[in-house]
């Protein structure tokens, strides 16, 4: 029997599928390009260093840890029995409620991850940020069932903002980065009022 000639195709037969393998690998360039690499790299330091302040700083008031005053009258570590609540201690007691929140906010940030324009470095900082973050309050509410708090922020003692860390900081520095972010997005966007149309004559 003759063998087909080069470059023929055998009648029905299907060009070859990438399958779920290919198609992972073949995506896997695009979590890597150049900006993106930010996100990976803010996310894992903020994670870094969110828990590796927790293990150091936090104590628990039992413990009788004096505090470590940062900048006098402003900024104090001070000892926490940690947060079983959400942000500035609001919201039911308990976990599980948090620990969903937070996935729900990561899947949140994935998306906007993978939808980003590939050069906007800026925006995947920010989202690195929050990332780092949500993760590290994910890790302590699941394995600890609270979020270890321990800076204090306070004018004198006439005013105290709601105890916080490393992690909070930063979901809240990431969030404000993208919001400020999509306001400048949205002014080189907007077309100047009677600039939209094309001139006519010299």
């Amino acid at each position: 029997m003759q063998a087909p000639p080069p470059g023929a195709c055998a009648v029905g037969r299907q060009p070859p599928s990438l399958g779920f393998d290919g198609a992972i690998l073949s995506f896997l360039p695009r979590l890597l390009e150049a900006r993106r690499k930010l996100f990976w790299y803010f996310a894992g330091v903020t994670f870094l260093l969110d828990q590796g302040s927790k293990v150091l700083l936090w104590s628990h008031p039992s413990q009788g840890r004096p505090d470590i005053v940062l900048v006098p009258h402003v900024l104090r570590i001070i000892s926490h029995e940690g947060n079983v609540r959400g942000a500035l201690g609001l919201g039911p007691a308990g976990p599980w409620f948090y620990v969903a929140l937070s996935l729900v906010a990561l899947v949140a940030v994935a998306a906007l991850f993978l939808t980003a324009e590939a050069r906007d470095g800026f925006v995947y900082s920010a989202l690195g940020l929050v990332a780092g973050g949500a993760l590290g309050n994910l890790v302590d509410r699941a394995c600890l069932g609270i979020v270890r708090d321990f800076i204090d922020l306070h004018w004198g003692e006439a005013f105290h903002w709601h105890t916080f860390n490393v992690a909070d900081a930063a979901i809240c520095a990431g969030f404000a980065l993208v919001v400020y972010d999509s306001f400048l997005t949205g002014r080189r966007h907007r077309v100047p009022e009677g600039g939209g149309g094309a001139r006519n004559g010299p």
